[in-house]
């Protein structure tokens, strides 16, 4: 009778860890549908003439670089990732950051650099959604 209690309560606590483990963290989707927001504000500004923009603008494509960043390092950190979606994120997060650092630094060429990133950058997201839309059906 003890062992069947201890058993019973075991499996009760293995499925509560694994539904809070789930649970833990922003999703797949969420994630993805985030940096989609921040990615729409890089294509907005990235048309422009660099004397078309002001630093407000730059500052948008440095904080919105910084978020996709910020949430492929956290879809890496998953436990549930795939050797695929970690191979993709790294890639994302690496083209994110060059937009990121980019611009913070000096006007001049910014544009270009940004738009060179970020065409790697949308190669790289659009890789992913390919597969896993596909495949897995499991990207937005």
């Amino acid at each position: 009778m003890l062992i069947k209690r201890f058993v019973t309560a075991s499996l009760v606590l293995l499925f509560v860890g694994a539904i809070s483990a789930d649970s833990y963290g922003a999703s797949s989707r969420e994630l993805c549908a985030s940096s989609a927001k921040e990615f729409q504000k890089i294509n907005r500004l990235k048309g422009y003439f660099p004397e078309e923009l002001s630093d407000a603008d730059y500052q948008t494509i440095q904080q919105a670089g910084a978020t996709i960043k910020g949430n492929e390092e956290e879809r890496i950190k998953s436990a549930n990732v795939d050797a695929n979606t970690r191979s993709l994120s790294k890639l994302v997060a690496i083209h994110a950051g060059h937009i990121e650092d980019r611009a913070k630094g000096d006007k001049v060429g910014l544009i270009e650099d940004v738009g060179h990133s970020y065409r790697f950058l949308f190669l790289s997201c659009r890789s992913c959604h390919q597969i896993y839309q596909t495949e897995a059906g499991l990207a937005p």
